[in-house]
């Protein structure tokens, strides 16, 4: 094991709430080979943070309150600034297609808000080894979406076929607050939490989306996810 500070890998959280940051903090407190050296429950303190210093890990809680900058949103920036740190993101939410999205913008593990203090420790340990951590369960999902990802590759073609006019003329199909429902849901936000950021009713938010994504030519998330980096450059 690890002995002194200098050699612990230096761990960074962020999380809106409380109790869950607490008991991370804790958890991580009894290994010998860790140590929290940041906790936080605003991104803005946290990017302000990791400009001062250096960390090993992030766990990242993927949704945060109604006025933070979170999601895929929130990864994108930090990488772009700090492309050497290892993200840990974990969620109550389960979209595979969100977490397939996630870890191709560049997070190293995953795991569900409901597993246990010591999985946390050891997810931790992979990520700072320079590893990927992935439950056995959701990489049998996320196979199972690239399978079906290449289905749908043979039966509509890729988005990277369409020019630029093509390109440009799908999102002018789009009014601003169907557009800005879409790209909450692709930062895996559900109707509700929509709502709740948005200040609108759950019908409204699910009316948009339908709208959205009819005028698109979608039917379902996983064709959505498919092609958001074509849709909203």
């Amino acid at each position: 094991m690890k002995s002194t500070t200098a050699d612990k890998v230096s761990v960074v959280l962020l999380d809106d709430h409380p109790m869950i940051l607490l008991a991370t903090e804790i958890a991580i407190a009894k290994q010998q080979d860790m140590q929290v050296t940041g906790s936080f429950n605003d991104s803005r303190e946290l990017l302000f943070f990791l400009q001062q210093q250096h960390a090993d890990v992030l766990v990242l809680d993927y949704i945060l309150g109604s006025e933070e900058l979170d999601g895929l949103s929130l990864i994108k920036q930090i990488l772009a600034r700090h492309a050497e740190l290892s993200i840990l993101l974990y969620s109550s939410m389960e979209n595979v297609a969100v977490i397939r999205a996630a870890f191709q913008h560049g997070i190293k593990g995953y795991l569900s808000k409901r597993e246990r203090a010591h999985t946390y420790v050891h997810a931790i340990r992979v990520l700072s080894r320079g590893q990927r951590y992935i439950p056995d369960e959701i990489e049998l999902e996320l196979t199972k979406i690239s399978s079906r990802k290449q289905e749908l590759a043979e039966w509509v073609g890729p988005v990277s076929s369409f020019n630029s006019t093509e390109r440009d003329r799908l999102e002018t199909l789009l009014s601003p607050r169907e557009a800005e429902v879409i790209r909450c849901v692709l930062d895996g936000m559900r109707n509700h939490e929509i709502a709740n950021k948005l200040k609108r009713s759950r019908k409204t938010i699910s009316g948009h989306k339908q709208a959205g994504m009819k005028k698109l030519g979608i039917n379902s998330d996983l064709e959505l996810f498919k092609y958001h980096a074509d849709l909203f450059r």
